[in-house]
């Protein structure tokens, strides 16, 4: 898609999205937004009002681009987790395959430079934080409650599998949180294909081993 194809708008979100991952909110300006996005200084407040209306606006796109992850999750869970009847391997499978699909979704080409930014806003929380709380962990923590609850025979909403749904997403996220130092550690000098593989594998059989479901690790597939 050629830069004439996409709007103005989504160009500004899109440019000012990478300089905000890289830089905090106070040391980006908005003429360096402008020029980046090749519009007009103007522009900023004709679509946002301002550049906090812009920091908001980049935030809800992070969660309408990340929209189908979590409708895949909730077919996935809709549709598998009753076909289960309790049958560990299935649950196994299931899990397996939930793993997967954060884990792609978060080493997105098109996603890095947002992982980035949620990692700050995270760490450092404005008011967007809650835009990207509810709108999107919020939805993917209440899933795997449901699917943890299931497995270990508790309620998705008690502390524990709250912990437990808390603990398994993070894991799932950490390394594309903290890519600069997976592949510093690992000796990677990207993280491709082969790499989210191997990432996938080992995270997966740490969150089976963690919900009584070891003994599947070596026969899980990714649904």
């Amino acid at each position: 898609m050629s830069v004439t194809e996409i709007s103005a708008s989504d160009r500004m979100i899109e440019a000012a999205g990478k300089l905000f991952a890289e830089r905090s909110f106070d040391s980006v300006s908005t003429r360096e937004i402008a020029a980046a996005a090749g519009v007009n200084l103007s522009a900023i407040s004709y679509h946002f009002d301002n550049k906090e209306g812009l920091y908001r606006a980049i935030f809800k796109k992070i969660v309408r681009d990340l929209k189908l992850v979590r409708v895949e999750l909730a077919i996935l869970l809709e549709t598998q987790l009753t076909a289960a009847q309790n049958d560990r391997k299935a649950y196994a499978d299931f899990l397996a395959a939930f793993v997967s699909r954060i884990v792609d979704g978060a080493f997105s080409p098109s996603t890095r430079w947002r992982m980035r930014l949620i990692k700050r806003e995270t760490e450092m929380p404005t008011d967007c934080f809650q835009i990207l709380m509810e709108g999107h962990i919020d939805v993917i923590h209440d899933l795997l409650g449901i699917l943890i609850a299931k497995i270990l025979g508790t309620s998705p909403l008690s502390e524990k599998t709250r912990l437990e749904a808390n603990a398994i997403f993070s894991l799932c996220m950490q390394y594309a949180l903290n890519e600069e130092l997976v592949k510093s550690r690992m000796g990677w000098s990207s993280i491709g294909p082969p790499e989210i593989q191997k990432i996938k594998e080992v995270t997966t059989e740490m969150i089976l081993r963690s919900v009584n479901l070891g003994e599947y690790c070596n026969f899980t597939g990714e649904g």
